[in-house]
């Protein structure tokens, strides 16, 4: 069985590593108002575009927040592609004293004497990493929040959970529609479309970097207009139609209905299931096809000689298609009793 220390973070090696990162704050205070949900998504891009990870999908609420990111490894950086990221999170006027300005970095990796091949070393050990990536992009808004409302300590509950998902249009689109739907999950908005801090609301009002999101989502099949009739197939499970069309379900599944169809059993729809909180999605440790999930632990079998008794388990409570859970989630694994967010 897997040792509990693997539960809450496992990475995928030597290969391009798909995430559902979740964090929330200490003690579940509801401390991102609108302009702190703003601000961490300015963060998010920043650090994003620093350490080269691809957001295909997010939503930041009140007490937590979800990512979908891609991480890749072995890429190799350029030292102009490494002053061109320097500059996302440093200026001339903004710099830390224990970082070099980016006039001083441009000079030291253009000499290339010893100074400049360790600054370059440091950067690089900070790029293609999931857990430098969260480490600072949690800090960086830790700073700015405290700076903001005069605060000390640390405002997040611990530091982040993940779970590996397989780099499918199925496992990914899935996903992406269960964080599209906090909000709505939450009672915040009724349509995901109305949600502003969230990847699905940002790409329905025109954002282009949100939309390139969800073509990755989608594997680069097509372009985001041609992607968004399925991904709506998806989310609100009425099939396409024109966005504020009379009398189609933008609100939640009543909890109670829910219950007697889990307890008989019964297996939800997927759109009425990525409605309420999923826990697959949160402590499956890795989601996607029997064939993802065997490779994935093979690999972890090498790398910390895990024994299991089998590498995938069929997802209860609802139609979910080909995709498996890496755990077998024996309590609770949808729960319909509570609408947080999730």
């Amino acid at each position: 069985m897997m040792q509990g220390r693997f539960r809450g973070r496992h990475l995928v090696q030597g290969s391009v590593g798909v995430y559902h990162v979740t964090s929330r704050t200490a003690c579940g205070q509801f401390l991102f108002d609108d302009e702190a949900k703003a601000v961490f998504l300015k963060i998010l891009r920043k650090q994003a575009g620093f350490c080269g990870v691809d957001v295909l999908a997010y939503c930041v609420m009140g007490n937590h927040f979800h990512l979908l990111v891609s991480v890749p490894s072995d890429v190799n950086v350029s030292d102009s592609e490494l002053l061109r990221r320097y500059r996302l999170l440093y200026s001339e006027g903004h710099c830390p004293p224990s970082a070099p300005l980016p006039g001083m970095l441009a000079r030291l990796l253009e000499v290339n004497g010893e100074a400049g091949q360790a600054v370059r070393e440091r950067l690089l050990a900070r790029m293609h990493d999931l857990s430098a990536f969260v480490r600072e992009l949690k800090q960086r808004f830790g700073i700015w929040y405290n700076y903001r409302h005069q605060n000390k300590g640390t405002i997040w509950s611990d530091r982040f959970h993940s779970v590996i998902v397989e780099a499918s249009a199925e496992a990914l689109s899935t996903v992406a529609a269960y964080i599209d739907l906090n909000p709505v999950r939450a009672g915040l908005v009724a349509d995901p479309a109305d949600y502003h801090f969230s990847s699905y609301g940002r790409a329905i009002g025109g954002n282009r970097e949100a939309r390139r999101g969800y073509e990755r989502v989608f594997c680069l099949s097509a372009a985001w207009k041609a992607v968004l009739p399925s991904y709506n197939l998806i989310l609100y499970g009425k099939g396409y139609q024109s966005k504020g069309a009379v009398g189609k379900d933008y609100g939640r599944i009543d909890p109670v209905v829910a219950q007697r169809v889990i307890e008989n059993h019964g297996k939800l729809p997927l759109s009425d299931v990525l409605r309420l909180r999923v826990r697959y999605f949160t402590a499956g440790t890795a989601i996607g096809s029997a064939s993802f999930l065997k490779e994935l632990a093979t690999g972890l079998r090498e790398s910390h000689g895990l024994e299991r008794k089998r590498d995938d388990y069929p997802m209860r409570c609802a139609e979910w298609g080909d995709l498996r859970s890496f755990r077998n989630l024996q309590v609770e694994p949808v729960v319909t009793s509570s609408f947080d967010g999730g």
